[in-house]
C-alpha cells in the first residue's frame, strides 16, 4: 500500500536542511538542483564523474546484463552497463519517517560519461511523487532539489525538497562545490562522532588487557587466536563480534597492527586462469613443497616480474581498436577513471601474455570504498600471560594497545590503483592446492603495504598521527 505521507520537504533556509540532516545522523549532504526532465523513467542525472557518489557511500559494484535498447541513445546496443547497488538506502517523509528503499542504484554510462539514479521505489512500493513522470509533466517548472545525505559507513538517505524559495535556493547556491563536480554542492556537519570515538579509546589504550573476545549474548570468553588483538579491542568496546563486519565504531573502522606490515584486505581473483583452472593456475605458476601440496607465493609488485612464480603484476586498461577489437595498455592515471570504469583490470601475466589471475576494478572497489573511508590504525603488542591464575582460567595472552594511533581518513579508487602502480600496495599471494583432498585447497590473495604509517599518505587525503589519552581529549567529548 502507498504511504499517503508524501515524501516532499520545503524549508525556508539552508538552516532548516541541516538541521533535519544533523536529526538523521548525516555527516554531510550531497544536494543537487534537478533539472526538468528528473524523472525515474530517465533516471536522475547526478555527475559525470563516478566517483562523486563512490567516495560518500557504500556501494556495490556489479555489471548489468547486456542492454540492446535502440531507443535510449545512452549506451551503445550490446554494451554491458556498470551499476552499483547502494547498501543501505531509505527515503526520509515529510513526518521525519525514514522509509528503506528497495534497490537504489547507480548505473554508470561510461562512454558518455555520466552517473545516473534509478530504482527509487520504497519496500512498500511508494516513490517521492515529485521525482515521477507525471510530477514532472504537470509541473513543468517547479524547483526541485534532492539531497543525498551520507551516514556512517556511507549508508544513505534521500531528501526531496519542493517549493523551492529565493533564500533557500540562494543558500544552496552559496554552499561550496563537490570537488568531483561543481553542480553537486556539500554541506558538511559535525556529528562529533570523532571525539565520541577517541574518548572510548582513551579509556582502553596504554594498558594490558586480558586476550578475549565477546560471545553472540555479550559474554566474556578467553581468546588466543590470530585475531586475538582485534577481539580484545572489540572486548573493551563492547562491540561484539559478527554483529559488524568492519569492527567499527561511530562508523569509523578499527585496525589493530602487531608490526607496520598491514593487509588491507584479500579478494580473490574474478579472471584469469585461476577462476577458469584452480587447479592449472597453481600447478603451473606454483610449487610443489614437503607434502606434496602446490602453493603460489613470492611478492608481486607492480612491473616487476616475481621470481618465484614467474609472474608480473599490471594495471591495465582496454580500449577499442579501429577493427572494433580490444587492445590491452598501460593504465594511465591521467585521464578520467569514470569512462574506463569496465575497462580497467589488475592482473598476473605470464612472460608468454598469459593472464593468470586477474581482479576487475568492479572487485577491487568494492574492497575499498566509503564505508571504510575513515579507519584508525592501532598499534598493539602481544606477550604470554605471566598471572598464573589468569592461564588457568584460559587467558593466555596480555594485549596492549598503543596511544599514538594513526587517524585516516577520504580515500579514493584513483589512490587504490595508484598506490598498486607505485608499489606501495602489493600482492603476497598464499593459495595452497592439496595434493589429494580438494577440500583442503586454500585460496587467499593478500594486499599489503610494509609500513602503514608511510603508506598511509598515499592511500589517503588525510593522515594524522594522534595521541590518544584521558588528557588529550577534548572535554567537550566527554558529553
Amino acid at each position: 500500500m502507498h504511504q499517503s505521507v508524501p515524501y516532499e520537504h520545503v524549508f525556508g533556509n539552508v538552516e532548516e536542511l541541516k538541521s533535519v540532516l544533523s536529526s538523521v545522523g548525516a555527516e554531510r549532504g550531497l544536494i543537487k538542483v534537478l533539472p526538468k526532465n528528473a524523472n525515474d523513467k530517465n533516471q536522475i542525472y547526478i555527475a559525470s564523474d563516478f566517483g562523486v557518489l563512490f567516495d560518500d557511500f557504500d556501494l556495490t559494484i556489479s555489471e548489468r546484463g547486456e542492454s540492446f535498447s535502440m531507443t535510449k541513445n545512452r549506451s551503445a546496443p550490446g554494451k554491458r552497463i556498470p551499476e552499483a547497488v547502494f547498501s543501505d538506502f531509505a527515503w526520509r517523509r515529510s513526518d521525519g519517517v525514514l522509509v528503506p528503499a528497495k534497490r537504489v542504484k547507480a548505473i554508470i554510462y561510461t562512454q558518455y560519461p555520466e552517473a545516473r539514479i534509478s530504482g527509487l521505489q520504497a519496500i512498500d512500493g511508494s516513490m517521492p511523487a515529485s521525482l515521477s513522470v507525471a510530477y514532472a509533466k504537470e509541473h513543468g517548472d517547479a524547483k526541485r532539489v534532492l539531497v543525498l545525505a551520507r551516514l556512517p559507513l556511507g549508508k544513505c538517505v534521500g531528501i526531496v525538497c519542493t517549493d523551492i524559495g529565493e533564500e533557500f535556493a540562494a543558500g544552496i547556491a552559496a554552499l561550496p562545490g563537490m570537488p568531483r563536480a561543481a553542480a553537486c554542492k556539500r554541506l558538511q556537519l559535525d556529528t562529533g562522532n570523532r571525539q565520541r570515538l577517541e574518548t572510548e579509546l582513551a579509556a582502553v589504550l596504554g594498558r594490558p588487557l586480558r586476550g578475549c573476545r565477546l560471545d553472540a549474548y555479550g559474554q566474556t570468553l578467553p581468546f588466543s587466536g590470530t585475531q586475538v588483538c582485534g577481539y580484545t579491542l572489540e572486548h573493551a568496546l563492547g562491540i561484539i563480534p559478527n554483529s559488524n563486519s568492519d569492527g567499527d565504531l561511530y562508523g569509523i573502522e578499527l585496525k589493530t597492527h602487531t608490526q607496520p606490515k598491514v593487509t588491507l584486505f584479500t579478494p580473490e581473483p574474478d579472471g584469469g586462469v585461476y577462476v577458469a583452472d584452480f587447479t592449472a593456475f597453481m600447478k603451473t605458476y606454483g610449487y610443489p613443497d614437503a607434502s606434496g601440496d602446490y602453493r603460489v607465493t613470492g611478492i608481486h609488485r607492480a612491473d616487476e616480474p616475481c621470481g618465484k612464480s614467474g609472474l608480473t603484476l599490471r594495471i591495465r586498461e582496454q580500449h577499442p581498436a579501429p577493427d572494433g577489437s580490444m587492445q590491452v595498455f598501460p593504465y594511465n592515471p591521467g585521464t578520467p577513471l569514470t569512462p574506463k570504469l569496465d575497462r580497467i583490470d589488475v592482473a598476473l601475466v605470464a612472460a608468454d601474455g598469459t593472464v593468470a589471475a586477474s581482479w576487475s576494478l568492479q572487485r577491487l572497489m568494492n574492497c575499498w570504498g566509503a564505508k571504510h573511508n575513515e579507519v584508525v590504525y592501532i598499534p598493539a603488542t602481544k606477550v604470554p600471560n605471566p598471572d598464573q591464575a589468569g592461564l588457568e582460567e584460559g587467558y593466555e595472552h596480555l594485549v596492549t594497545f598503543g596511544e599514538r594511533v594513526l587517524w585516516c581518513r577520504d580515500t579514493t579508487a584513483e589512490r587504490l590503483l595508484q598506490a598498486i602502480a607505485d608499489g606501495v600496495i602489493y600482492l603476497d599471494p598464499a593459495p595452497k592446492l592439496h595434493a589429494s583432498n580438494p577440500s583442503k585447497n586454500k585460496r587467499r590473495a593478500q594486499w599489503r603495504v610494509n609500513d602503514i604509517t608511510k603508506a598511509a599518505h598515499a592511500l589517503y587525503a588525510r593522515v594524522a598521527m594522534k595521541q590518544v589519552t584521558a588528557a588529550a581529549v577534548p572535554v567537550r567529548a566527554a558529553a
